[in-house]
């Protein structure tokens, strides 16, 4: 009689990986500041241990509805457009904003200065001539603030109503090509014999799973204003190994938002 010398001969494929053993996947959510070489955690980020390939899935869908002629509508280059400048009006109403109220903070301690004084002293009238000179200053400013910030609001509203039209359209094409995507992934984790894990990171944006030998896909996503950073990153997993993930701006995909 042979002898039965593996869990695989004795269970199966399935109950192969299930004797593998384990390893731990350590996972270091971050983003680098701009200009400098630290990084900021990401905590309280969702982050899950997929057994199988997601994007593929969708991607296979895509592909489906493409070839019955129901392509995935397009982003048109203009909302792109719009997007850059928004960010552009934003970053010169900041820095408008942020000189208007300097020069209120100047007026402002000018006038406490003149509180204090008699006004026939000669301090008090070449303080009343800098006040003079720094009211011009401020208002002067505070117009450049104001248009600044009716810039950036019409292009938001333009663009939110833009979007919200977008979103609509490709909502409504992926309820359709993506009708059957629960069904896929509950078979593509059937047929992987393992079942996804899914963890939210801590305040230094670490997140540990202890996952079945094999391939597995780290998946999560962060929202910024207006684009979300996605990632899906492989990772094999050997019994008894650690492997360390970090997750940034450099593995991510850049998603538009709307």
């Amino acid at each position: 009689m042979t002898r039965i010398r593996s869990c695989a001969a004795l269970f199966g494929i399935v109950a192969a990986a299930a004797c593998g053993g384990t390893g731990e996947v350590v996972v270091h959510a971050q983003l680098q500041n701009e200009g400098s070489a630290e990084a900021t955690p990401l905590g309280e980020l969702e982050v899950r241990a997929l057994p199988y390939d997601r994007d593929l899935a969708f991607d296979s869908l895509k592909a489906v509805a493409q070839a019955a002629g129901n392509p995935e509508p397009a982003i048109p280059d203009s909302v792109q457009q719009m997007q850059s400048d928004i960010a552009a009006a934003q970053e010169e109403y900041t820095a408008a904003n942020a000189q208007w109220a300097a020069a209120r903070d100047s007026l402002r301690t000018i006038k406490d200065k003149t509180d204090r004084l008699s006004r026939s002293s000669g301090e008090y009238r070449l303080l009343v001539n800098d006040f003079n000179d720094q009211e011009a200053i401020e208002q002067r400013t505070k117009r450049i603030a104001d248009a600044a910030f009716a810039r950036f609001d019409d292009l938001s509203k333009r663009f939110s109503a833009l979007s919200e039209e977008l979103k609509i359209v490709r909502d409504d094409w992926a309820d359709q090509a993506y009708a059957l995507i629960d069904s896929v992934l509950q078979v593509k984790a059937d047929v992987s014999g393992h079942e996804p894990a899914a963890d939210t990171t801590d305040a230094n944006g670490g997140a540990v799973f202890v996952l079945k030998t094999g391939s597995w896909w780290i998946q999560a996503r962060y929202e910024l204003p207006f684009e979300e950073l996605y990632w899906n990153v492989p990772v094999e997993v050997a019994k008894g190994e650690v492997k360390e993930l970090v997750l940034n701006r450099e593995n991510a995909q850049r998603r538009p938002l709307f």
